[in-house]
């Protein structure tokens, strides 16, 4: 008897022995994840309120874990079995998968996910703008060969779209033409990811009317000891000698990560397909700094601060060049996490941006000059958020409240040369120091019944406008003083996987949008496609989008299919008209346009994203983009929707996973909906080839090089404007050779 319950205490020992921890944690804030499901062979269960799990590890097996803010997750063999040693196993929360989202991706060819990674050579981008319209996705509106690219989703534009950095900061352009657009302001070198949610289905961070582009910078992590960071990248590109650098150093300890990091691009002109010659020359430089702090086990602070200098930038499709644009953005943040409660955390944040703007016509080549244009405006962009996130057995809800104000104020200054008003100048109030502020309560509660995952947002935004400076002919044009808006925007979807391949999403939004500074407040002045000068209208209703997407997944070990449909009822859309009783400042301009609601128009398309594994080396992928977009009130297409865009890419990856070639072939159909009130022209369809092949020498030294338009093709894109004073739209850059090295001591 005795020699028996020896072997049986020695069983029970061996088996207690082969049981492991592992303790699940968020990747991006290291918080546990309770409650999570895990089915692992015949073992099952649910992570306690610290996150952890036991299993005992079966070789090949792999571990399903089930989470209402995770979705549904496969853990492979390899990666389970180095958890089991670290004894952290991370997850990504999957909010953005669970929304409909697109699938980009240009770190390499195993990056298939929501969130787009960014590569440190892509670090090196001096416009976010250009960055995004590597994906058919999204177009860029474009009054320069090199910068200041404005992003068009699905024919969203300017404010329809909420863009942002790290929850909230944002700019808000200085120029009326937005040469500075809110894009051209991110700092590339501090992003890690960029997170694209399609419609009004993400009101956190503020009101997504068309859809919202989330950049973030990289989670910190802290060391034991003091450790030193850092990397170091620079590129040339041949077409407009294009030379870009950029660098981050830093030091991290138990309580603080450091990092000071500077980036520095400068252009020429380049060649198009044909040989001509484009104005595209421009300056920017980068400095900045981001630190956190550990306050305690449970709270930190983060600071960062960065300004963005640019100068000398050729606009070849606007009365004006950028002579110097100054901007600052500092941003301050301080998070809480919460044990044994219901409240998991809590998030408070403020920031802001400050942008000096100086723009001219001295270094344009006028025949004749008739006058010297000079024009200085100042922007803010400020406010502050605080959420609260809950955390429950299924479900999860975020809460809050935030405040955001947008202050524009601008003199333009016209020295007359000839004439009967030579000698004289003028002076212009464009932006009659005008202010918007949007104050919002919000929530975004994530829940599951048997599978099906819901989200439900909502987000109250009260919007109010002044100007304090109004001019006396824009009171003429608008006897009516700006009124307070309530605007409220509310989306509910669901997600569920019918098989291990095969996933679905419905999502139905309804968002409301008041009208910008620009459109309610500019004075005078051609902002839009066509040379009519544009004013604002004080009372204008707020847009109104009533949008259905549904998203399909296909996905297997070698391939991936996504297709994603939308349809967007709009109301009250913000589109302008022609007031004949009204006299333009400028006599270049044929007359004067007022902006004003139409009653109703509507979009509609479709996204195709495919990817596969041809061998265990080799692999293909293909993106497709369509929207259609019309008024309804004229009966004839809106402007500025970019046409079918078709792009493939066959790559590999050889020399054990050290070398990638890649060969990419884009088309774009010609686009004949134009809207010809907009002073829009058709866009001929066209081809391109371009290669590219990178090779890393160690985990912290890679090489990238490449030819864009490998066969000079002479093109354009719909959304480019056309250069002053023709009918012809800025042609893109011709063939370019252009080499990438990146060190990385991260």
């Amino acid at each position: 008897m005795k020699n028996i319950l020896i072997v049986c205490f020695l069983l029970i020992g061996m088996q207690a022995h082969s049981q492991q921890t592992i303790k699940l944690q968020d990747a991006d804030t290291g918080e546990s994840i309770s409650y999570a499901h895990f089915i692992y062979q015949n073992q099952k269960g649910t992570s306690t309120l610290e996150g952890d799990i036991s299993i005992k590890f079966i070789a090949a097996e792999k571990l399903q874990i089930s989470h209402v803010n995770y979705g549904k997750l496969e853990i492979p063999s390899d990666r389970l079995q180095e958890a089991l040693q670290n004894g952290v196993l991370t997850l990504t929360q999957s909010y953005i998968s669970l929304l409909p989202t697109t699938v980009i991706a240009r770190a390499n060819s195993t990056a298939k996910s929501d969130i787009m990674k960014v590569r440190i050579s892509d670090k090196l981008s001096h416009d976010a703008g250009d960055f995004l319209s590597q994906s058919a996705l999204i177009g860029g509106i474009r009054k320069s060969g090199s910068y200041g690219f404005d992003p068009v989703l699905r024919g969203f534009k300017y404010d329809q779209l909420n863009l942002v950095m790290d929850n909230g900061m944002s700019a808000t352009a200085a120029c009326p033409n937005r040469m500075d657009p809110p894009a051209s302001q991110i700092p590339m070198s501090m992003v890690d990811r960029v997170e694209i949610v399609k419609g009004p289905h993400s009101l956190r961070f503020g009101n997504a009317f068309g859809g919202s582009i989330h950049f973030k910078s990289a989670p910190v992590s802290f060391s034991d000891s003091t450790k030193a960071f850092g990397r170091a990248s620079g590129s040339y590109e041949s077409n407009g000698n294009v030379f870009r650098t950029e660098a981050l150093a830093g030091a991290k300890g138990e309580f603080y990560n450091f990092g000071v990091y500077g980036a520095y691009s400068e252009g020429d002109d380049y060649e198009d397909g044909n040989g001509n010659k484009t104005p595209s020359g421009f300056n920017r430089r980068n400095i900045g700094m981001s630190s956190v702090f550990k306050l305690s086990d449970s709270q930190s602070i983060k600071l960062s601060a960065n300004n963005n200098f640019a100068k000398d930038v050729d606009f070849p499709a606007l009365n004006m060049d950028l002579r110097e644009d100054d901007t600052w953005l500092f941003s301050l943040a301080h998070k809480i996490n919460f044990r044994n409660s219901s409240i998991s955390s809590l998030s408070t944040s403020i920031y802001g941006s400050f942008v000096d703007h100086i723009m001219d016509n001295l270094t344009k080549d006028l025949n004749p000059r008739t006058v010297n244009a000079i024009t200085l405006a100042k922007t803010k962009n400020y406010g502050g958020r605080s959420e609260a996130s809950f955390q429950f057995n299924t479900s999860s809800l975020f809460a809050g409240i935030d405040y955001k104000a947008e202050e524009a104020e601008g003199i333009r200054s016209r020295e007359m040369l000839i004439g009967p008003m030579a000698g004289k100048t003028l002076f212009d109030n464009l932006w009659q120091d005008s202010k918007i502020s949007k104050m919002a309560l919000f929530g975004e509660y994530h829940f599951a019944i048997q599978e099906v995952y819901f989200v439900a947002s909502t987000r109250l935004e009260h919007n109010s406008a002044k100007s304090r400076e109004i001019t006396t002919e824009f009171v003429n044009a608008n006897p009516k003083n700006p009124s307070d808006k309530l605007n409220i925007s509310a989306s509910f979807g669901a997600t569920h996987d019918f098989s291990k391949q095969i996933r679905m999403g419905l999502w139905l939004g309804r968002a409301e949008r008041s009208g910008s500074i620009t459109e309610r407040f500019i004075n005078y002045l051609a902002v839009d496609v066509d040379p009519y000068e544009r004013i604002g209208n004080a009372r204008l209703k707020s847009e109104k989008n009533y949008q259905l997407d549904y998203s399909f997944t296909w996905k297997t070990d070698q391939s991936e299919l996504g297709i994603t449909l939308f349809a967007s009822m709009l109301r009250d859309y913000i589109s302008s008209q022609i007031r004949a009783d009204l006299t333009p400042r400028l006599a270049s301009a044929p007359g004067v346009k007022q902006y004003y609601n139409i009653d109703k128009a509507v979009m509609r398309g479709f996204e195709l994203s495919w990817y596969q594994k041809i061998t265990s080396s080799i692999y293909h992928k293909a993106n497709i983009a369509y929207t259609y977009a019309k008024n309804i009130d004229f009966n004839q297409p809106l402007p500025e929707i970019p046409p079918l865009d078709i792009r493939y890419a066959l790559g590999a990856s050889f020399c054990k996973n050290k070398f990638h070639p890649e060969i990419m072939i884009r088309h774009a159909i010609e686009q004949n909906r134009i809207s010809s009130n907009y002073g829009e022209s058709k866009t001929p369809a066209f081809t391109l080839a371009d290669i590219k092949a990178s090779y890393d020498f160690s985990d912290k030294i890679s090489l990238v090089g490449g030819v864009r338009n490998l066969f000079d093709e002479a093109y354009y894109e719909h959304l480019n404007r056309s250069i002053k004073g023709s009918n012809q739209a800025i042609y893109a850059p011709g063939r370019s050779f252009y080499l990438t090295l990146a060190i990385s001591l991260m």
